[in-house]
């Protein structure tokens, strides 16, 4: 007895006792420190009258009523008064006391301090409850326990209305209620989910998508108790999300995209039509390696890989081969694609079929080429661009001799480089010049009168690109 006696006496938990008739008969050094009364001051007092709240005195003598007829109580809280008049919040265990002769002679209360606990649940419950995100719980049965202002403001149900329904039953569309149940199962189990979509149906009717963290509950022992979810209303967002995909797949321009791994996860009604697969047959398959002629495959892919690294890329031209094996050009241009915190998802790309534009073009330069006339042209910076037959036989130079020199500069005589270098501005400026007559050198030094009609030439964006002049020995 001495021994349990010193045991109880020094426990690092206070431990107080009392009698059958309620008196106290056991106050540990512990309970002193807590509650600030010695032994001596408390022997003999009845615990109930002189040291509990008036709120709590009907449900703590209950309980040593219980436990005085051997029915004992665990967990049991309560607040004990201290000297200083401060109230404390103590957990009890509260176990019958027997003699050696089996008889019950009073109860012993073994207590835990629980006064800083309980402030930190207060606090995370008002933090919880005046979360700018609706925040809902459930316990291990699916039943609601938790459901803060913000989940009231956007479902439209009060607290009251919610308690202890099952969440599943009564508030998930019936598409949705096994995935909902899987993750709160998993979650119950310690599986924690993120970032799952799913619909709740509000008060009025309206289904809202919500984007749902799925996190364990547990008690201070680490037992799991529940499941808390953190959600965000994200209904206006797939709303836009759906708009843009509908916008993107309607769109009068092939577009696709690829994610981080150049796979497709876009392809568009546009494209479907250009290149001839269906979603269907392109989803998932790699862009480069699949659809990329083998001469641009690595071209194609740096250009992914750029925008993969934040770094886009405009008109960029590149072939396509269609499903039936035709090879069409596509100017591109790629642009990264991010999700809602600014992390790169892939790279989506809006094309331009540009295929008879540049068979167009192709046509033209041979045009100009084969053209029984001397045909050259410049840049914006009056370096020779363009240089056909004609003039190479009639003046002698070959294209290789007077692509990118300075056409003034090099091959008129200096009497009139002025008066032709004014003609090239003015066609710059989109001010074009007809019949105007001016000496090219040969190679060979033999001085040759032009006639000349000067024209702008342009992009298809009608930017001014350089100047086309047309002659006529």
């Amino acid at each position: 007895e001495r021994e349990y006696s010193k045991l109880i006496d020094t426990a690092n938990a206070p431990i107080f006792g009392v009698d059958t008739q309620g008196a106290v008969n056991v106050w540990n050094k512990s309970a002193g420190k807590l509650v600030g009364y010695t032994p001596e001051e408390v022997m003999g007092k009845n615990l109930v009258r002189e040291f509990i709240t008036d709120e709590f005195k009907t449900a703590v003598q209950a309980v040593l009523d219980q436990a005085l007829h051997g029915d004992e109580t665990a967990n049991f809280e309560f607040p004990l008064m201290t000297k200083g008049g401060v109230r404390l919040d103590v957990l009890l265990n509260a176990t019958t006391r027997r003699d050696e002769q089996g008889n019950i002679i009073g109860m012993v209360g073994i207590g835990q301090d629980i006064t800083g606990r309980l402030a930190q649940e207060r606090e995370y419950t008002r933090l919880i409850d005046t979360a700018n995100a609706p925040i809902f719980g459930v316990d291990t049965q699916g039943c609601v326990n938790v459901w803060n202002k913000c989940a009231m403001r956007l479902i439209g149900y009060s607290t009251e209305e919610v308690m202890g329904r099952s969440l599943v039953q009564e508030f998930i569309t019936d598409d949705f209620k096994t995935a909902v149940q899987a993750v709160l199962d998993q979650a119950l189990a310690g599986d924690e989910t993120d970032n799952f979509e799913f619909p709740l149906i509000t008060k009025g009717g309206a289904r809202i998508e919500v984007l749902l963290n799925a996190t364990t509950r547990r008690d201070e022992q680490g037992n799991v108790i529940g499941v808390v979810g953190i959600g965000q209303d994200i209904t206006a967002r797939l709303a836009q999300e759906r708009e843009y995909s509908k916008l993107i797949d309607t769109a009068n321009a092939p577009i696709f995209g690829v994610d981080t791994d150049g796979r497709v996860n876009v392809w568009n009604i546009c494209a479907r039509k250009l290149v001839g697969y269906s979603t269907a047959e392109v989803m998932g398959h790699s862009l480069v390696q699949e659809f990329i002629t083998q001469d641009y495959q690595a071209s194609v892919q740096a250009v992914l890989d750029q925008a993969l690294a934040g770094v886009e890329t405009a008109n960029f031209e590149f072939p396509l081969i269609t499903k039936a094996g035709a090879r069409i050009e596509v100017l591109l241009n790629a642009t990264t694609r991010r999700n809602e915190h600014g992390k790169v998802i892939g790279v989506v790309g809006i094309g331009q079929d540009i295929t008879g534009r540049i068979a167009q073009e192709r046509e033209y330069a041979k045009l100009i080429d084969t053209a029984n006339a001397p045909i050259f042209g410049v840049d914006t910076q009056g370096r020779v661009n363009v240089w056909n037959k004609c003039a190479r036989k009639l003046v002698g130079y070959t294209p290789d001799e007077v692509m990118g020199k300075n056409l003034v500069k090099e091959f008129i005589t200096d009497a009139f480089k002025a008066e032709v270098q004014a003609v090239l501005d003015q066609a710059l400026h989109g001010e074009e010049t007809a019949n105007f007559e001016f000496p090219l050198m040969t190679k060979a030094g033999i001085r040759l009168e032009v006639l000349l009609n000067a024209t702008t030439r342009r992009d298809e964006q009608g930017i001014v690109i350089g100047m086309v002049g047309i002659g006529q020995d």
